[in-house]
């Protein structure tokens, strides 16, 4: 009988034991591959997200926090920021493109977002492209400055009747790839977004529909999952004329993301922006790096943890096997007689540690990769992360040559009190 069926023979014959230690590894293993999953997922969903975002510009407050709603579509938005200050910005001499984001509604659960045509640019990233090649049909939205000047004109000077009596406004949408999937949206379509970003809205004061006229090419990023209306017909809601800077009674929007020129004008308007009150600039790269450090220290103590356990479940394969010796000595010395090796039964306990930490530790990330892809729509609901689906990683490979060789290690102990054992004192009848 060859090594590796001696291996697998002694495996089945002490199935309890062999199974029980196996567990252990599983569970360790288990944990392990569980947060290799999760932090893979989370730098997925967030570095792939915000390549090629340069600035955002928002009220003063957590530039994190602005980051997260305005770039991953996270939260609620801090608060108001002065429609000039995008003015002010779209002119700088500095920037190449300053796109404004105005947020308040929803429709059917996904984020209505008021801007212009600065987000079909070539330079704004998602999706890749120019005009109506960043859609998959259609065109994209238009804004009517004179009206979008009209209405600004009308909110500033608090004139309700000057608003009524504007000319009705060209309502216009265009979906993400994943809004137009999941309710069947197509062009021509008419919407009606709701009051709150939340996704259980309330119904504006006065009913309005948007046609939509484009569905943007899929990203696989949060702007799958926008809704962007033309700015003018945003202010054109009734329950947003009330949007202005409490203190200045000004107009305003939530953020405005901001693209400058290459060479040094990012740190110059970073320079210049960091120090007006009036407002907050996050850098996108600083928060994003900010955010996996702090992500980071939380990954370092569940890895310790998981650490601690797959040590566990390794020192669970010497000792089982060690305890099982006793009751082996008279099968190991037969063995010696029918002409095996020493260093045989030393490879054959070894193989054996080796055998059930391997399968321990690829039942253990099996497992794993069935529990994150079952909790998948929890995890994507309350943190924004998507798991998605997942072949193993390169880290899960090496962790389990790790824990193989690991438990390899283990079986080295009871192996050599194996080898060193004498055969004519373990053949000596019982009595």
């Amino acid at each position: 009988m060859r090594v590796h069926q001696l291996i697998l023979r002694n495996v089945l014959q002490h199935r309890l034991s062999s199974g029980l230690t196996l567990l252990n590894v599983a569970l360790g293993a288990l944990l392990l591959s569980t947060i290799l999953l999760l932090r893979s997922a989370t730098e997925r969903s967030f570095v792939g997200p915000s390549r090629g975002y340069s600035l955002v510009v928002g009220p003063p407050g957590s530039a994190l926090e602005l980051v997260l709603s305005t770039v991953f579509q996270m939260g609620e938005s801090p608060g108001l920021l002065a429609y000039e200050v995008f003015e002010e910005l779209e002119q700088h001499p500095a920037t190449e493109l300053a796109v404004p984001y105005a947020v308040g509604d929803s429709f059917r659960g996904f984020r209505v977002v008021g801007t212009t045509e600065a987000f079909f640019a070539p330079r704004f990233p998602q999706p890749a492209g120019d005009g109506a090649s960043k859609l998959s049909a259609g065109r994209p939205l238009h804004v009517d400055r004179a009206a979008l000047r009209r209405e600004l004109a009308a909110i500033a000077s608090r004139e309700a009747a000057q608003a009524r009596e504007l000319p009705p406004p060209v309502l216009e949408a265009v979906v993400g790839a994943a809004v137009a999937r999941q309710l069947g949206i197509q062009l021509g379509d008419q919407i009606e977004p709701t009051h709150g970003v939340d996704g259980g809205g309330t119904a504006h004061e006065h009913q309005l529909l948007w046609t939509v006229v484009g569905v943007l090419a899929a990203t696989g990023t949060p702007v799958d999952e926008l809704v962007l209306i033309n700015l003018d017909s945003f202010f054109r809601i009734a329950d947003h004329r009330g949007g202005v800077i409490p203190e200045s009674g000004k107009p305003a929007i939530s953020a405005v993301l901001l693209f400058p020129k290459p060479g040094v004008h990012k740190a110059l308007l970073l320079a210049q922006l960091s120090k007006r009150t009036q407002l907050q600039v996050a850098d996108v790269d600083g928060e994003v790096r900010r955010l996996f450090r702090i992500v980071g220290n939380v990954d370092r103590i569940l890895l310790v943890i998981a650490g601690l356990v797959v040590w566990i479940g390794i020192t669970s394969v010497s000792v089982g096997i060690y305890n099982t010796l006793a009751a082996r000595q008279r099968e190991l010395a037969i063995l010696r007689i029918l002409g095996a090796r020493r260093r045989t039964l030393f490879g054959m306990l070894v193989g054996e540690a080796a055998l059930i930490s391997a399968a321990g530790s690829a039942l253990g990330m099996l497992l794993a990769h069935a529990l994150v892809a079952g909790a998948a729509g929890w995890i994507e609901q309350s943190s924004g992360v998507h798991p998605g689906l997942m072949g193993p990683l390169p880290e899960e490979l090496l962790a389990l040559a790790v824990l193989v060789l690991a438990g390899a290690a283990a079986g080295v102990l009871p192996a050599l009190r194996a080898y060193r054992s004498g055969v004519a004192a373990q053949l000596v009848p019982v009595s």
